[in-house]
């Protein structure tokens, strides 16, 4: 599961790339991913390639993303009783 650099993982993919580097995301716990993956499933995410109809501008990517992130967030707060710090934004 990618938990960051989405449109960069995209874009290698259409540029011909197969493989991509990464890195162990630490900060949430399997509680965590078990939501993210849910918020994917319900958007019918299953791969990088499924991104491609939710390719948006800047501008929308930036008001969408981020209020996504943060009612994700925060929901996640609530129903694992994670701690929401306002300074991190490492999800965006």
């Amino acid at each position: 599961m990618i938990t960051d650099g989405h449109h960069r993982a995209y874009q290698a993919l259409l540029i011909g790339q197969n493989t991509i580097s990464a890195e162990w995301d630490r900060d949430g716990g399997d509680e965590l991913y078990h939501l993210y993956a849910q918020a994917c499933e319900k958007r019918k995410i299953y791969s990088v390639l499924d991104l491609k109809d939710h390719i948006l501008s800047q501008d929308e990517y930036e008001a969408k993303w981020y209020n996504w992130c943060d009612g994700f967030n925060q929901a996640a707060e609530l129903v694992l009783g994670l701690e929401n710090d306002d300074k991190n934004h490492s999800d965006r």
